[in-house]
């Protein structure tokens, strides 16, 4: 289960694992592969993502579906309009 939301200059990504090694090792290739393909369109090379991501553990249903209710609400916040 994902959810994600792509914002111009991050992304936010709800997504659930079995365990944390599981975790890092996906976002390791997601990262590895997006950066691939961004600065090919671009015509770059080189660290596209920061070294570091933000993540937060939900440790609970109530936790999780706030967090898929910020993501939902974040564009809107933004200021971007519904499709942009």
């Amino acid at each position: 289960m994902h959810d994600f939301v792509i914002m111009p200059n991050h992304v936010h990504l709800l997504a659930s694992f079995s365990d944390q090694e599981g975790l890092l090792k996906q976002c390791d290739s997601w990262k590895h592969f997006t950066a691939r393909q961004i600065n090919k369109r671009l015509g770059q090379a080189g660290r596209f993502w920061q070294q570091d991501a933000f993540d937060h553990l939900a440790r609970h249903e109530a936790q999780f579906e706030r967090s898929r209710a910020y993501l939902a609400e974040n564009p809107r916040k933004a200021g971007f309009q519904k499709g942009e």
